[in-house]
């Protein structure tokens, strides 16, 4: 079983611009947006970060210019299975 690819790049929402129109939940395939009550108003958030294609649709979507996709850092690659190169065979 292999592990689902890490997407670049995650949408960022900015609180203060949001508001709360529900435009990129509407857009969200996975459907890992939702629109949470803070304070008395209405505001986007990433629930599922790992669920997020990564496609960039809600940043595109949203009218108010709240959501930006932000790089994630890079990591270093996981270890694999060990290399056959030091193996001598017969």
């Amino acid at each position: 079983m292999t592990a689902a690819p890490r997407r670049a790049a995650l949408p960022q929402i900015d609180p203060t611009r949001c508001t709360g129109c529900g435009w990129c939940v509407a857009v969200c395939a996975p459907h890992v947006l939702s629109l949470h009550a803070d304070g008395g108003r209405k505001a986007s958030a990433l629930d599922d970060a790992a669920g997020c294609t990564g496609c960039a649709l809600c940043a595109l979507r949203c009218p108010f210019g709240a959501i930006r996709m932000r790089r994630r850092p890079a990591q270093a690659p996981e270890a694999g299975p060990a290399s056959d190169a030091g193996r001598i065979s017969n």
